[in-house]
């Protein structure tokens, strides 16, 4: 089997030769369902897989590792096979390839890669990252009409906020509209919410808890009401801050990639800031890790949850 994993890129492309023959969504609806209120209780690891949408494809030193779908998908795969791993947050194409790589072991081996997981559907992906309209981030995959209609488990809407860039205006309506249609469609909903500012052509989190307490508490007012909400921030010092600046659920989310021992430490001491800290999101740094393999890296941070 670890064969076929290491190769289930070719197999996935093997298998898109007849896919008009075969349902791969089918069992995605079918599926063993994870309880929704388990996203709102201590210790859900998710793996974020959405980067690329948004040409965001940089590992350590090499800006396109991400490109390298055969890479990418084997460790995709690998990673939703261990117990560690409570969900996955995907993009319109990562979702169609973990469901053919899905059907391939559930033929071959009676495995299944997404029962009793959580499938988070990214939603805003058109900010290009470094381009002039970034923070102009439109709706270009999933919306929350298609998460309902898929049977998916929960959404995700990206808010970078930066007061000196007009654009700003147009991510925060795009988000409302998201937020109220979430509401009306009882999906829970993660908000990823960050202060940001233009370094060097790039925007860059400002790393300051009181203004990322204050955009929190900006999107905890989008909408009529925050039951199907769900926060999703990065790390910063003085996390307690960040924790207390709300009632809502805190999901702390991966970053870049780094070494997965020192974001263990950062993990720590977030999902010890306060009581509604209650998981990750976590992407490179558990698919390339540069200290550890990506197994000991996950098993690092759920044991850290």
């Amino acid at each position: 089997m670890n064969n076929i994993v290491d190769n289930i890129y070719y197999e996935v492309v093997r298998l898109r030769k007849n896919i008009d023959e075969i349902d791969i969504y089918g069992y995605l609806k079918s599926r063993k369902k994870p309880s929704r209120k388990r996203l709102y209780q201590r210790g859900v690891l998710i793996l974020a897989a959405d980067h690329t949408a948004r040409m965001n494809t940089e590992v350590g030193n090499n800006p396109y590792a991400l490109l390298n779908r055969k890479e990418l998908l084997s460790r995709i795969v690998r990673l939703l096979m261990t117990e560690y791993v409570d969900g996955v947050l995907v993009i319109p194409d990562v979702l169609d390839e973990v469901l053919m790589a899905n059907y391939i072991l559930m033929e071959r081996f009676g495995i299944s890669l997404i029962d009793d997981k959580f499938i988070i559907a990214s939603i805003n992906r058109g900010g290009l990252k470094g381009s002039v309209f970034e923070l102009d981030d439109k709706v270009t995959a999933y919306t929350p009409e298609d998460v309902k209609r898929l049977g998916l488990d929960a959404a995700k809407v990206l808010l970078q906020l930066d007061k000196d860039n007009y654009y700003t205006s147009n991510t925060l309506t795009y988000t409302t509209e998201v937020v109220r249609k979430t509401l009306d469609l009882d999906i829970p909903l993660f908000i990823e919410v960050f202060p940001v500012k233009r370094v060097n052509n790039e925007y860059k989190f400002t790393g300051d808890p009181y203004e990322l307490a204050s955009a929190i508490n900006v999107v905890t007012a989008l909408g009529y009401s925050n039951v199907n909400k769900l926060l999703k921030v990065p790390y910063v010092h003085d996390f307690k801050i960040v924790a207390e600046s709300t009632t809502l659920p805190i999901y702390l989310l991966g970053g870049g990639s780094g070494k997965a021992k020192d974001f263990v430490h950062q993990l720590n001491e977030a999902m010890n800031a306060g009581d509604n800290v209650v998981g990750a999101v976590i992407g490179r740094n558990i698919l390339f890790p540069i200290d550890i393999n990506p197994i000991e890296a996950v098993k690092l941070m759920k044991n850290s949850i």
